[in-house]
């Protein structure tokens, strides 16, 4: 009679302990159960039967989903951003969001993901990174979702400015740590959207300009360089490509449109200008017999092998002073390169010939030209 008894009261504890499975206002329950496996399909069933859940978005190894609930009352209009692992029971909650937030988007190796939510027309967006979901300090602006690289360290998108009456577009690069973004474009009245980035390292991007026209295009990550140099070089990479056979002028003494002061440093055929607070190449005047351009162009070149080079990659701009700036190209970086022919005295750039020989190459910014394009 007694083992019976004991009996009938293990089978009503073992009862009472399996109807006892926790439940909470968060998908998932808020307590932890280490025996029990969410795997990605339960998840998913979990939170598509949630009205207030939206921009459910999976990480490309479908592991770890990020999306939005609904924010309660006391957030003051906010909504929640969580990020639920499979295997684990419940999400971590991440931080409140803006509830026009346009979405969210993953690096390929799912390490990092991105905020983006709404800013004016456009978006600011915050990289997260998924074991400790610390954010990145810099916060990229952008017309749309940003585009992540196929090695998930950099981002590409377009951006805007609206100052002083005059428009301009960006396409600018982030790498995750850094300080902030660099430009690959920078154009009056034009707007850059950005849609993929392959493997091969082509950005894919539709370029609009100010009539609305569209039209495809595809660039690179690249910085253009003469000899190894490029613009936005510190002193240790110039002397790495160039030597330490230089004289240096200290800042001071030199004029024309820096937005800083520079120093100069003279090699043989080479003048290479470096900001003094910057530290950084901001422009380079070359007439070297061995200088080579990062696409093979080579000091005493004729004009026909510039132009069959270039011309089918890069425009050659109009002068905010008047005229088309033949043998200057717009190139990444939003930078100048600038091929000077043996021209005839009397003759302009738009008499060259293709027989003309390249006897000095610049790389610059169009500001430093003193114009804009």
């Amino acid at each position: 009679m007694r083992k019976s008894l004991i009996g009938v009261i293990l089978v009503s504890l073992l009862v009472i302990l399996t109807g006892c499975t926790p439940t909470s206002s968060q998908p998932g329950g808020n307590k932890q159960n280490e025996k029990e496996v969410y795997p990605k399909e339960e998840i998913q069933v979990a939170l598509s039967s949630k009205e207030e859940v939206f921009k459910i978005t999976w990480s490309p190894d479908e592991k770890i989903v990020v999306y939005i609930q609904g924010g309660k009352p006391e957030k003051n209009g906010l909504d929640e951003a969580y990020l639920w692992k499979v295997g684990e029971r419940e999400a971590k909650y991440v931080r409140d969001v803006s509830p026009t937030t346009h979405g969210f988007s993953w690096t390929p190796d799912s390490k990092y993901f991105l905020i983006s939510e709404k800013l004016g027309e456009g978006a600011i967006n915050s990289i997260v990174k998924v074991d400790t979901l610390q954010e990145e300090a810099y916060k990229p602006k952008s017309i749309s979702i940003p585009v992540w690289s196929p090695d998930s360290l950099s981002m590409a998108y377009g951006n805007e400015s609206h100052e002083y009456g005059e428009s301009w577009g960006f396409l600018e690069v982030y790498k995750l740590g850094s300080e902030k973004s660099e430009f690959i474009w920078k154009a009056k009245n034009y707007l850059y959207k950005v849609e993929y980035w392959d493997k091969e390292g082509n950005i894919g991007y539709t370029e609009i300009n100010d009539q609305g026209k569209e039209s495809k295009k595809t660039t690179k990550n690249i910085r253009p360089s003469i000899s190894g140099v490029h613009l936005g070089d510190a002193m240790d990479q110039v002397r790495s490509a160039l030597g330490n056979a230089y004289k240096e002028t200290p800042p001071g003494e030199e004029t024309a449109h820096f937005p800083e002061k520079v120093y100069r440093w003279d090699y043989e055929g080479y003048k290479i200008f470096i900001g003094a607070e910057s530290g950084k190449v901001l422009e380079m005047f070359v007439t070297a017999p061995q200088a080579e351009t990062n696409l093979g162009v080579k000091m005493g070149d004729m004009a026909e092998k510039v132009f069959e080079i270039y011309r089918p990659k890069y425009i050659e701009p109009e002068s905010i002073h008047g005229g088309k700036l033949y043998g200057l190209f717009k190139v990444e970086g939003a930078a100048a390169m600038y091929f000077n022919f043996d021209l005839n005295e009397g003759e302009s750039l738009s008499d060259i010939k293709p027989e003309n020989k390249v006897e000095r190459m610049i790389l610059t910014y169009p500001e430093i030209l003193d114009d804009s394009f």
